[in-house]
């Protein structure tokens, strides 16, 4: 424990890289949806507030609505043919 100390010690930034990489690999985490399962949508959570997140973690209320999905299908679809709005 004393070299692993000694190591974060002498190279400090280390510990920002290490910390900006997680950061990104959380933040590359897809929303969880309607579908997805209670454990991912948990574990988008957790990561999230471990990697400071807030925002990202609690703001996801609209991707687990029921609605979300077939909302995003006809939008993208009225996009396709502004004519059938």
């Amino acid at each position: 424990m004393d070299s692993l100390l000694n190591f974060f010690h002498a190279h400090p930034f280390f510990l920002v890289g290490a910390w900006w990489l997680y950061s990104a690999a959380t933040g590359a985490l897809p929303a969880p949806t309607a579908k997805s399962s209670p454990f991912y949508q948990w574990a988008y959570q957790f990561l999230n507030t471990i990697a400071a997140n807030l925002m990202r973690a609690f703001n996801s209320k609209v991707e687990n609505s029921p609605n979300f999905l077939p909302a995003v299908d006809l939008h993208v679809a009225s996009q396709r043919n502004p004519e059938n709005k």
